[in-house]
């Protein structure tokens, strides 16, 4: 059974051991003129994490450096003319198997997003459904918890929810959860014809129980504080492997997701991090309302899950 990582300062300390093992991993930070995510990728780079590559406008970056007091003569910078030019440039890095995960600075996700998979040359791996996973660490709950989809999918149907909950499995792995209890989030714990989302949540946990979703127990409908809180659960009347200590919440739509991690990240105190997965490589993205720790940790955990899928790689020369 894999080590429990119930903490970003441990998923740290696996980063490094990684690493260590397996050689730095290539890292690509799409519009590096981002003060917090230039200062997180090269602090992953003095400990020895990764390699750093900033793309982006030489001068702005520059500029940004020069503000924010660090160096980047250590790093791999490639001069862009435009913000949809430095998507072009992560595509073709990663293609060329010279970057092993993206992290996102200065550009909107959504041009991003909608740039690097349009092309027959880019990011999606085959017909896998790409999602964002964030990642909360609070001390008022003893262990990460996982939340999914706030950024990329919009209104995720039955098939596609399905797919948030394999992607969102596989970054439970990184923190060596082998079988997360996964809660499929709706406003009641009963099932209304009249709330799809009810519907679908039943479905989902109904698949599970038959073995058609290996790997994870879940369970829904289930409201947020029945979800996470035992007592809630207790009080409800609600029996299920999953309630009041669940790893992974699948949220009904990207509102939903987005509005709960920013609640969580402005006024909980909750340590976060995001990835995207599904693509070829994972994407490192933060929320403009992140601490700079939040953004750090955001790039820790794109290097997990690029040094985990990469461990016989020999470390690249320089």
């Amino acid at each position: 059974m894999k080590e429990k990582i119930r903490s970003f300062e441990q998923l740290f300390s696996l980063a490094k051991k990684l690493a260590r093992a397996t050689g730095k991993t290539r890292a690509a930070l799409i519009g590096a003129d981002d003060a917090l995510s230039l200062k997180a990728i090269l602090r992953a780079a003095e400990e020895g994490i990764l390699e750093p590559i900033l793309i982006g406008s030489l001068s702005e970056i520059r500029k940004v450096a020069h503000e924010s007091s660090v160096n980047i003569d250590t790093a791999t910078v490639i001069d862009s003319s435009s913000r949809a030019d430095e998507v072009v440039q992560a595509t073709r890095l990663v293609g060329a198997g010279d970057a092993d995960f993206l992290i996102r600075g200065n550009i909107p996700t959504a041009m991003m997003l909608a740039r690097m998979f349009e092309r027959p040359t880019g990011l999606r791996e085959g017909g896998n459904h790409v999602s964002h996973v964030a990642v909360f660490e609070h001390s008022l709950y003893p262990k990460p918890l996982l939340l999914s989809d706030g950024a990329v999918t919009v209104a995720p149907d039955l098939s596609k929810k399905i797919a948030i909950i394999q992607n969102a499995l596989k970054v439970a792995a990184l923190f060596g959860v082998d079988e997360p209890r996964v809660a499929i989030l709706a406003a009641v714990e009963l099932i209304h014809p009249s709330m799809p989302v009810t519907t679908e949540a039943a479905v989902i946990s109904k698949m599970a129980d038959k073995g058609q979703i290996e790997n994870c127990l879940i369970d829904g409908p289930l409201s947020m504080d029945v979800a996470v809180i035992p007592e809630v659960a207790r009080q409800k009347g609600v029996k299920s492997p999953v309630a009041g200590q669940a790893d992974i919440l699948i949220v009904p739509n990207i509102e939903t997701g987005n509005a709960t991690y920013k609640a969580m990240a402005m006024f909980t105190g909750a340590k976060t991090a995001g990835v995207i997965v599904g693509a070829r490589v994972p994407i490192s993205i933060s929320s403009r309302c992140d601490t700079a720790e939040s953004v750090f940790n955001s790039v820790v955990l794109g290097a997990v899950a690029a040094l985990s899928g990469k461990q016989r790689r020999p470390e690249s020369k320089s």
